[in-house]
């Protein structure tokens, strides 16, 4: 209804009497022909049909006429409802009580003024809606003023914590993380000696405009002293979330260099609180969050702490390792190493898993269980997964190039990688590119791959099997594959979950839920893999149940391409075990 234009007035009017919201629409249109200003009005006739009204996106009013004599509102119960809604717009109450105890409740209760319907023609109404407009908008700036910083505009030290407290009822609500990050400028009080207050004034400002534009808009920032500032940054999924925020904080207002003609050098410290694992008390987190600052004083400028030392210690590696992926997935440092799959009655080698490993560059080996959610997590696990491929598929080629003997080589694959539209076509670019047979690759996927964007992932996985490329599901019986799935889904093989391999010839159950695998595999034509494979006992067992292929410590663990290679050129019947 408005558009913000001051020679315009938008008013809704709540009543159920037909020739009353009649007449009071006419003196408001009159009201606003004497005054030559645009008019738009909306009449409902219920308390329901005026709070819908406001609560349309395409609605705002700039005052509401609440008749208190509603069918589905009793008395003043109507103006309450109201003003929680929309708390902001000015409502004059109506009524046809000439009352002043009503009038005066009216007014404790929200309204802005009180009109006997007798009272209503057009000088008197407009009078009354632009007084209570004026009133209003007064009453909103007292409110705004009473709780910003005047300096700066951001939230003051009250508004802040309030906006915190709200954001931790949420927190609790959605089980998302949030933190606290609290920044003061290092050496501020040199700034106001050397350069004046003036100055130290406009770098308070300046770092106030460079935090607007760089902090995303679900995050509140406040001035809670002197030249210390609050971030509350919320919905986060991790720790490290926080931590990518505080550095572009750092990044930001380290980058102002001049002010007034003046060169300046700004630096500060941050410390971080998170919520849930620090503490669930506003106060108690902007008290961890300023402990965590003042560790970073002690160390370099531009430093970042977190409260809890552990957290400090693993979100700081975990956002290193974030950093130095990309680069060292083009310089190489991801590589597979190799475990087996034997036939389970002849223990020849007849296919091998590629299992990554990072080799950072103090030769330090991070396994896949560390670098595989960070990977996820900021992106990169796209460009990982085709760099995996293409080492796999040169191993292949050069094994071949040898004349050496080849087995098919499976590749765990991401969720993330399953959905992605562009999987399967850019998988089938890679194995072409190498010149090597579809057959010698086969793909793992977890169930819980499976239900999401099933649509993409089963036209990835139907691309991909029809050219060649083997599908295997992983760590088959600890998720929710439905019948149908199976069915549908062109798939080679089921690999049965370490956890019931390891329990075999213990706990019943186990055995049974392999058994059933295995004959539900037989009659949907899928071979079985049964991963985790440790002791003879089991090898004996699952071989008498009907599983195809084994794997696990007991043949070999993961091993360089080249000691695969050895072991299958020395002769076809090779025995691992």
């Amino acid at each position: 209804m408005r558009n913000g234009d001051p020679d315009s007035l938008s008013v809704l009017i709540v009543e159920d009497n037909p020739g009353d919201r009649r007449l009071t629409e006419f003196a408001v249109r009159d009201a606003c022909r004497e005054a030559d200003m645009r008019c738009m009005v909306e009449a409902v006739d219920s308390l329901a049909a005026g709070i819908a009204c406001v609560g349309r996106s395409d609605v705002a009013v700039d005052a509401i006429l609440l008749d208190l004599g509603l069918p589905d509102a009793n008395g003043l119960d109507g103006l309450r409802a109201m003003h929680r809604v929309c708390p902001r717009v000015p409502v004059i109450v109506l009524t046809g009580l000439s009352d002043l105890r009503a009038a005066t409740e009216a007014l404790k209760n929200g309204a802005s003024d009180y009109m006997e319907k007798s009272e209503v023609q057009p000088r008197n109404l407009f009078r009354a809606i632009r007084y209570a407009m004026e009133r209003k908008k007064s009453e909103t700036e007292l409110v705004r003023l009473a709780r910003t910083d005047p300096l700066t505009g951001l939230l003051n030290r009250r508004a802040f914590f309030e906006h915190l407290e709200a954001a931790l009822v949420q927190a609790r609500r959605s089980e998302l993380a949030c933190a606290v990050i609290l920044f003061d400028i290092d050496h501020f009080k040199e700034i106001n000696d050397v350069f004046g207050h003036k100055t130290g004034d406009d770098v308070l400002i300046e770092a106030t405009r460079q935090l607007r534009v760089a902090l995303r808009e679900t995050d509140s920032i406040g001035r809670i002293g002197g030249d210390e500032f609050a971030v509350l940054a919320t919905n986060l999924k991790s720790a490290s979330s926080a931590m990518e925020i505080a550095e572009k904080i750092v990044k930001v207002v380290g980058a102002i260099s001049e002010l007034n003609d003046m060169r300046v050098e700004i630096s500060i410290s941050v410390g971080i609180s998170v919520f849930p694992m620090d503490d669930s008390s506003a106060d108690v987190l902007v008290s961890h969050a300023d402990l965590a600052m003042y560790k970073s004083k002690a160390s370099k400028k531009g430093s970042i702490s977190f409260f809890d030392a552990r957290m400090d210690e693993t979100v700081k590696a975990r956002h290193a390792l974030k950093q130095s992926m990309p680069q060292d997935i083009t310089d190489g440092r991801f590589y597979l190493l190799f475990q087996p799959i034997v036939d389970a009655t002849s223990r020849r080698i007849i296919a091998a898993e590629g299992l990554a490993r990072w080799r950072d560059p103090e030769d330090k080996i991070i396994a896949p269980g560390e670098f595989i959610p960070i990977a996820e997590e900021s992106g990169s696990i796209g460009n990982l997964g085709n760099r995996l491929l293409e080492e796999a598929c040169g191993q292949i080629r050069g094994w071949a190039d040898m004349h050496k003997t080849l087995v098919p080589i499976s590749l765990n694959i991401s969720p993330i990688q399953c959905r992605d539209p562009g999987f399967g076509a850019r998988l089938i670019n890679t194995i072409e590119k190498s010149e090597i047979s579809p057959h010698m690759i086969n793909i793992e996927i977890t169930e819980s791959a499976i239900f999401k964007n099933l649509d993409v992932i089963q036209k990835n996985l139907d691309m991909i099997k029809a050219f060649g490329v083997g599908v295997h599901i992983d760590d088959f019986g600890t998720g929710y594959s439905s019948l149908s799935l199976l069915r549908d889904l062109p798939l080679n093989a089921l690999k049965i979950d370490r956890s019931f391999v390891r329990d075999i010839g213990g706990e019943a159950g186990s055995e049974m839920i392999i058994q059933a695998i295995v004959e539900l595999s037989k009659k949907l034509g899928f071979q079985t893999i049964a991963e985790g494979v440790e002791t003879e006992a089991q090898v004996a067992r699952l071989r008498d149940i009907g599983v195809n292929g084994l794997q696990g410590y007991y043949f070999s663990k993961p091993v360089p391409g080249a000691q695969l290679a050895n072991w299958l050129a020395k002769s076809e019947s090779y025995l691992v075990a």
